[in-house]
Formats: structure tokens, sequence, C-alpha cells
């Protein structure tokens, strides 16, 4: 299958890979499709892309690459989306990448609400942490006087 995604034109996909949202992504009503893009010129980040909307696409990146300390309880989000998991390898967590400019020290991660993918079910579900330790705009590269006191 051909989907047109505006970062990257249009890609072949494999349909058994679309992502579906069940609940759904919050603010995109009715946009519940999405895939995994990876291309070299954005990695370590990959592209959610949206299925049905080429104009509609997520930046996601690992959150431990840029913060190891990064803990939050997913057993509540997998008993709501009435998962099984058979290996834990088979849930991967994502933030959502802000780079809205091109000046890299502004880039933010959304760490109160991680993309959750299980991918033996090609299922995601949005999370919303509650934890007043993690931002919905956390600095991936903090500046040098932040990184200095922390």
């Amino acid at each position: 299958m051909i989907i047109t995604s505006r970062q990257f034109g249009p890609v072949e996909i494999d349909e058994e890979k679309i992502i579906s949202m069940p609940k759904g992504m919050p603010g995109f009503p009715g946009k519940e499709r999405f895939i995994l893009l990876s291309q070299e010129e954005i990695d370590p980040m990959v592209s959610f892309q949206c299925v049905d909307d080429p104009d509609l696409a997520f930046a996601l990146m690992d959150p431990f690459l840029f913060m190891t300390e990064y803990a939050i309880d997913l057993d509540a989000a997998v008993r709501d989306m009435g998962w099984d998991v058979e290996k834990p390898e088979e849930l991967y967590l994502y933030t959502i990448i802000n780079a809205s400019g091109d000046r890299p020290e502004e880039i933010t991660a959304n760490l109160a609400g991680p993309l959750l993918v299980h991918t033996g079910l090609n299922e995601a579900l949005q999370m919303v942490i509650a934890d007043e330790k993690y931002s919905h705009k956390h600095l991936i590269f903090p500046a040098e006087e932040e990184k200095a006191e922390g």
C-alpha cells in the first residue's frame, strides 16, 4: 500500500504494520490509523504518520535516549486496553517530540503524554501521566547552566 507523507512524500507500507489507536489520538478525532516510519535523516526519531491524513504526523523518540531515569507504570494502561502481553519487548514506549524550530536547544519531549505501542497487536495508546515531575515540554538538550545545576 502506498501512503502520502508530507515529510517523506509517497511511502510504501506494509498494511499489516498499521497501528490502530482504538481510543484515538487526543485532539485529533477520527485519526486512528498510524504507521511508524523510520528514515535515516531523522534518526533517532521516527515519524508516527497518520495513514489517512498525509498532513498529520508526530515525531517520536525513545525517552530513555535522553532521560535514563524516566519511569512510569505501564500496568494500568495495559489493563485499560485489555492487552495480553506475552513478552515485555512487545511494548514500546515513545515520547512525542516538538521540534518546531531549527534550534536544537528548544526541542522538547512530552514526558507527561507518552505513546505506548503494543507491537504484537499493532495497537497504541497515548497515556496521560499525572506525575508532576514529568513535563509536557521537557527540554531534550538543556542549556549548559541547567546541566551544571542538575
